[in-house]
C-alpha cells in the first residue's frame, strides 16, 4: 500500500450556504491530494501523459459524513491500496488536521489506463517501477 497525507485549507469560495464545502469541491482536492502523492512518489502526470499514457477517471464515489468549513485546516490521506492491473483505485480519507479519527469523507476514484488514441492499456512501465519502489512507503 501507499499512503500520503495532504493538507490544505477550506477556501472560503469552497463553503456554500449553510457554511460547509459545497460536495463537489471535495473532487478538486481529491485531485491535488492524487497530483501531489505521484509527483512525492517521483511520477508526474505530465511525464505519464509525454509516454503517451492518460488516465482518466471512470468511477468515482464520495460519502459525506461531516461539513468541513470556512478556513478548516485538514488532510486528505490518499491511499493506493492495490497494485494496479488494468485500472488504479485511489482512496481518500478526509480528516481534521487536529483529529485524524474523526472521518468527514470518504472517496474513491477509478483510473484508466488509455493510449492518447483512447486505447486501453497496461499499467505503464515507469508507473508500475516507481509503484513498486514505494509499495509499503507513508509519505
Amino acid at each position: 500500500m501507499i499512503s500520503f497525507d495532504y493538507h490544505f485549507k477550506v477556501r472560503y469560495k469552497d463553503i456554500d450556504q449553510m457554511g460547509v464545502m459545497y460536495y463537489s469541491r471535495y473532487y478538486e482536492y481529491f485531485e491535488a491530494a492524487r497530483t501531489d502523492m505521484m509527483r512525492a512518489l517521483g511520477l508526474t502526470y505530465k511525464e505519464l501523459e509525454h509516454e503517451g499514457i492518460m488516465m482518466p477517471v471512470v468511477h468515482s464515489e464520495s460519502d459525506y459524513f461531516h461539513g468541513p468549513g470556512f478556513d478548516d485546516h485538514l488532510t486528505c490521506i490518499t491511499e493506493v491500496r492495490e497494485f494496479p492491473k488494468s485500472k488504479m483505485e485511489i482512496h481518500y480519507t478526509l480528516v481534521p488536521d487536529d483529529d485524524r479519527k474523526m472521518i468527514l469523507n470518504r472517496g474513491k476514484t477509478v483510473h484508466a489506463f488509455v493510449k492518447k488514441d483512447g486505447k486501453p492499456t497496461r499499467v505503464p512501465a515507469s508507473l508500475k517501477h516507481i509503484l513498486e519502489n514505494n509499495w509499503g512507503s507513508n509519505e
